[in-house]
């Protein structure tokens, strides 16, 4: 091998403490919350400055080390404080309406009226004629005549058969 490619370059490096490695990022954070706290500590009363060092804490482990679909949160903040300060407002509107287009295809009440025809032609007892003819044949009559190509079936039109 002629080069060296470098891998694993979007793994953080860490500083090893203790039985645990935190990121340059992590101690940065904890480092900044230390500052507030310290400062607050110098310049506010007791109470104040006790809440002030649980704010600052809390919020550096937040951004620090909770992630979000396996990122951190601090590497939103940019983006959110772009959003907030741009002029653009991202507004939901959920009227809105879908359009389709339905054939109609007609009903198979029809198609028996047009076998019944053909039977009484050839002078035979209708009702033994069409207890013969199988369920997917009439399907087949039907489908021929009214044909959807976005979506065949829709209002496929369910058969009545005739009463006994």
């Amino acid at each position: 091998m002629r080069f060296n490619v470098p891998q694993f370059i979007t793994v953080e490096d860490k500083i090893l403490i203790g039985p645990v490695g935190i990121t340059l990022k992590q101690l940065f954070l904890l480092f900044g919350a230390f500052l507030v706290s310290y400062a607050a500590y110098k310049l506010l009363p007791g109470l104040i400055a006790i809440i002030v060092l649980f704010i600052s804490f809390f919020l550096a482990i937040i951004l620090g080390w909770l992630k979000i679909n396996n990122k951190y949160i601090i590497s939103f903040l940019p983006k959110l404080i772009k959003i907030l300060i741009s002029n653009r407002r991202f507004i939901w509107r959920g009227n809105f309406q879908i359009m389709k287009n339905v054939i109609k295809v007609p009903e198979v009440q029809k198609y028996f009226k047009l076998l019944e025809q053909e039977l009484n032609n050839q002078k035979l007892d209708i009702e033994k004629e069409v207890k013969k003819i199988h369920f997917s044949k009439l399907i087949q009559y039907a489908h021929k005549h009214g044909y959807n190509p976005q979506d065949p079936y829709i209002n496929f039109p369910i058969p009545k058969l005739p009463k006994k």
